[in-house]
């Protein structure tokens, strides 16, 4: 049995979690660029305009302000970026929850 003295991974784990937190950390990176585009901001500014309610939010009968035009099927699953038939316009409620399940199905427990 492998005693750690430090607290953290033991060396035959470090490199893979390093490598592991690098290849995130680039796509995390890669993302938050597109976001911040000048191009996407004018789709989804220009998108929210066009549908100012949540739609998650209308299928239960409320009116709510939508604040983020969310990609319906997420570009890393092959949905396209500035496709306006890929978006929908969605409450930060709604949005988180629809991220949580997204993620969910992703990395599932157990």
């Amino acid at each position: 049995m492998a005693v750690l003295d430090k607290p953290g991974f033991c060396d035959s784990h470090r490199s893979v979690t390093h490598r592991e937190y690098g290849r995130a950390r680039r796509s995390f990176d890669t993302e938050l660029g597109f976001y911040q585009s000048k191009s996407w901001r004018l789709l989804r500014a220009g998108f929210l305009r066009m549908h100012p309610l949540c739609e998650g939010c209308a299928k239960l009968g409320n009116e709510t302000p939508a604040v983020v035009a969310d990609h319906i099927q997420p570009i890393k699953d092959g949905g396209g970026r500035f496709d306006p038939s890929n978006l929908q316009a969605l409450c930060v409620s709604c949005h988180n929850r629809k991220t949580a399940q997204e993620t969910a199905r992703r990395h599932p427990r157990g």
